[in-house]
C-alpha cells in the first residue's frame, strides 16, 4: 500500500513537471486582449546591439518605436511612422 502511494505521487509529479515545461515552451510574439485592442506592442531589434519596443496605435494607424539607451538608462524615441502613408497605393 505504501509503495503504491509513493509510485502514484512520483507519477503525478512527473506529469506536473511535463505540463509545466509544455506550458512554458509556447511563446506569443504579439497578442491582443479583449477590450484593450487599441494598441499592439512588440519587441524587436533595431540594430545588431539595440533592442526596441514597437507600439502600433490601431485607431490612428501610427507606429512608434523606442530603444533603450544604456548610458542614460532610459527609453529614447527612435522613429514614428504613419502606416497609411507607408502602405498607400
Amino acid at each position: 500500500m505504501r509503495r503504491a502511494l509513493i509510485v502514484a505521487l512520483v507519477c503525478i509529479n512527473v506529469g506536473l513537471l511535463a505540463a509545466l515545461i509544455g506550458v512554458n515552451l509556447n511563446r506569443a510574439d504579439a497578442q491582443t486582449f479583449r477590450g484593450g485592442n487599441d494598441y499592439i506592442m512588440v519587441t524587436g531589434k533595431i540594430e545588431s546591439s539595440f533592442d526596441a519596443i514597437y507600439v502600433i496605435d490601431l485607431k490612428s494607424r501610427a507606429l512608434a518605436a523606442w530603444r533603450f539607451d544604456r548610458t542614460a538608462k532610459k527609453l529614447v524615441p527612435y522613429k514614428g511612422r504613419i502606416l497609411e502613408q507607408d502602405f498607400a497605393r
